[in-house]
């Protein structure tokens, strides 16, 4: 219960529909969902330690704020973790991987237009679980799941549904194809690449100067 709780939570901060700086009302929030207290106490606890809520002290909790600062902080450091993710992706995935990936990608691409703001980030994320999976490391994937979901923060605040579908489709072939390739050094490329570009959107919605990144490399 929690968990769907949790994620209810956070696709609405997410895609804007709790407001960046608005309350949130415990007794509200478990009345909208029709759960007990309890579990949306749990699932704010979960989001605070993940930045998404902000507690001030006999003042209530509130949506986290987006910050161009926080932007690069956070995309600095998925940058490095996502480069170890997909050097392991490519060594350990199997051919059974593989496949249910491809078919995943092609359904995605045909079916991805017609898919509200919500929607695609599920599938953002997905893709991004497939890519965990590979990998085995649970420990990796755990700390890159806390810096996503502090990315999609940033994702209905950025006219998610304004986004052009091609390239973001073309971002994840590539990845694929390089993973299909066992090409560990096109594979780090392809998902830098998708990152950097998911940021620039950002980044073009809030305002026009770029925040000047810099790619680390994982020795």
């Amino acid at each position: 219960m929690t968990k769907t709780v949790y994620d209810r939570l956070l696709a609405g901060i997410a895609l804007g529909d709790y407001a960046p700086g608005s309350a949130l009302n415990e007794r509200e929030l478990a009345a909208e969902l029709g759960v007990s207290r309890t579990p949306v106490r749990e699932a704010l606890l979960r989001l605070r330690l993940e930045g998404l809520v902000r507690v001030v002290p006999r003042g209530g909790i509130f949506v986290a704020e987006t910050s161009i600062r926080q932007i690069r902080e956070i995309t600095e450091v998925r940058l490095v973790l996502e480069e170890c993710s997909g050097r392991l992706a490519v060594a350990r995935c199997s051919p059974q991987w593989l496949a249910e990936l491809q078919a995943w990608l092609d359904a995605c691409g045909e079916e991805w237009s017609d898919l509200s703001g919500r929607e695609r980030m599920r599938r953002d994320l997905v893709f991004h679980e497939f890519l965990d999976r590979a990998a085995g490391n649970q420990t990796l994937a755990q700390q890159l799941t806390v810096l996503r979901n502090q990315a999609v923060l940033f994702w209905g605040q950025s006219a998610a549904d304004q986004y052009e579908l091609e390239p973001i489709i073309d971002e994840y072939r590539e990845v694929v194809d390089a993973i299909a390739a066992r090409d560990a050094e096109r594979c780090v490329r392809g998902m830098q690449q998708h990152v950097l570009q998911h940021v620039a959107r950002i980044q073009s919605y809030l305002r026009p100067e770029p925040v000047p990144l810099t790619v680390s490399r994982v020795s």
